[in-house]
């Protein structure tokens, strides 16, 4: 074994360590007992992992009012300089990620029966809740409460059968035509997390219709006009206001979504 390798495997190891280590911090108060008792909504990253991005969108929740456990689920390959690319391209890895999630969600839907749970995807991470709910589907577990997924690096005619028979209420997919670098350019080179290559159902929605999946196209008007279009549906202003109903109500469509037709 050359040495770059032995670095390389190193620093992964370290990565690996230091996110166990951090795992209390990043989630410890958000999933206390209490919490988990009313229901939990799992955050899943975007390929380069934890950032601010999904901070915010656990602060936009909870100022909304919702009062269950938030958990950022961090997943695949946490090297610094590598993970962007790899968890964009292992197709193989994230659906095992896919499956560990999925693991989880049942772990939890066994301890705490009948509480909603809800996925809450950004980017990738759209794609690995996918991936878990159709491995929850495989399981014949209990299905979720509902798929929320943000700028979807999910190709466009990706089949969503599985997972919406997995998900009681439906799923919701925000998309933004704004965001052509990352999921116009960026996957047309290095392919969506399905592996297809080319637009992504987060910039242009998913092109097949199913009976509960509610596409609400990101516009102007509802975001910073500075911000990043691949993360402007990340700010918690933005959860408070369009992410948050979706949770809350109890009924889909959720209400900011019949204020904006």
């Amino acid at each position: 074994m050359n040495r770059v390798m032995v670095a390389v495997l190193a620093v992964a190891s370290l990565a690996v360590l230091a996110g166990c280590a951090g795992q209390d911090m990043l989630n410890g108060p958000y999933t206390t007992p209490a919490l988990m008792d009313r229901g939990i909504v799992y955050i899943l990253p975007g390929v380069f992992g934890v950032q601010h991005h999904y901070l915010n969108i656990r602060r936009g929740l909870q100022g909304s009012g919702i009062q269950c456990a938030v958990k950022i689920h961090p997943w695949g390959c946490r090297v610094p300089g590598l993970c962007g690319v790899v968890n964009e391209t292992d197709t193989v890895d994230d659906r095992s990620w896919g499956q560990r999630i999925a693991l989880d969600i049942q772990a939890y839907q066994k301890q705490y029966p009948g509480r909603p749970v809800y996925l809450v995807g950004q980017s990738a991470g759209c794609g690995i809740s996918v991936f878990a709910a159709e491995a929850m589907a495989k399981a014949s577990a209990p299905p979720v409460d509902g798929l929320i997924l943000l700028d979807a690096s999910l190709s466009a005619d990706y089949d969503l059968s599985t997972a919406m028979k997995q998900s009681r209420k439906g799923i919701v997919s925000f998309y933004n035509l704004d965001d052509v670098r990352m999921l116009k350019t960026g996957t047309e080179i290095f392919g969506n997390v399905d592996g297809g290559h080319g637009n992504s159902a987060g910039r242009l929605g998913f092109s097949r219709g199913y009976p509960k999946l509610y596409q609400v196209r990101v516009t102007q008007d509802m975001v910073d006009r500075f911000a990043d279009p691949h993360y402007a549906d990340t700010s918690a202003a933005f959860t408070s206001r369009y992410i948050a109903p979706w949770i809350i109500d109890n009924v889909w469509p959720a209400l900011a979504m019949a204020e904006r037709q």
